[in-house]
């Protein structure tokens, strides 16, 4: 289970702009029923966690809990993302790619 796109070997050798450019163009690759998938279990997630959150009954604690969930929330949620668009990775580099060597035809004409 990868926690971050920096620890997915075919994406080693990329910066970090272009590892979240290849990882969204997974995340795009990704069937419909799959993304669906993907986003209830974030939105379940969270919602559970929110309500926890809300539970508790001291408002000093309630709201630093809630800025602390709201500021990790990429911690959080990106694994999901990440590990469910695995099989769409490499299709992706090989998007980001060719988008990017046409980008640089362009330039070079």
């Amino acid at each position: 289970m990868y926690f971050s796109p920096r620890s997915i070997p075919q994406l080693a050798p990329y910066s970090l702009i272009e590892r979240a450019t290849i990882v969204r163009l997974a995340n795009e690759m990704m069937p419909v029923p799959r993304r669906f998938v993907a986003n209830m279990s974030k939105l379940v997630l969270l919602s559970a966690l929110f309500v926890l959150l809300v539970s508790i009954d001291n408002w000093g604690a309630r709201i630093v809990a809630l800025l602390a969930v709201g500021l990790c929330y990429p911690l959080i949620l990106q694994p999901i993302a990440l590990n469910l668009s695995l099989p769409y990775l490499d299709a992706a580099v090989k998007r980001f790619e060719a988008e990017r060597s046409s980008a640089v035809d362009d330039e070079l004409s």
